[in-house]
């Protein structure tokens, strides 16, 4: 959970708390941005241009998320997610599942004898197992 001081200023801090309980603590400022959870960190991604100073603050607290799926609670959040890394990493993902991705990128390493995708495909599989454990959820 994290909170972007002055975040729409080229100033922006990205500030970390251990939980909601500490990040509930702290007083908000008006040009403060709160990050409860995945989708508060998506929605102000998709306001943000690529080239804008806080974009590197975004992709850190998109780390925490990617670090640990089980923070993200919902399949289009996992989803999302994954969008913006594959986009970041060149990869067009568009018709194929995330599976289908990692499958892919493998075999573009395997035949280009590198590991150029290694830790996006670990990422890629890890959000089909938090897809997966999602969709037994709701059962």
């Amino acid at each position: 959970m994290f909170i972007l001081r002055n975040y729409q200023s080229s100033s922006a801090e990205l500030q970390a708390f251990a939980n909601i309980a500490e990040l509930d603590a702290i007083a908000i400022g008006a040009a403060d941005y709160r990050i409860a959870q995945a989708g508060d960190l998506l929605e102000l991604y998709v306001k943000t241009d690529d080239n804008s100073p806080l974009m590197p603050l975004l992709k850190r607290a998109r780390a925490y998320y990617l670090d640990d799926l089980d923070m993200v609670q919902t399949a289009p959040e996992v989803t999302a997610l994954m969008a913006w890394l594959m986009d970041d990493h060149g990869v067009d993902y568009r018709g194929e599942s995330l599976e289908a991705t990692a499958d892919r990128l493998g075999e573009i390493d395997i035949e280009a004898d590198s590991n150029r995708y290694t830790d996006l495909i670990f990422h890629l599989k890890d959000a089909v197992e938090r897809l997966y454990d999602l969709e037994m959820d709701e059962w």
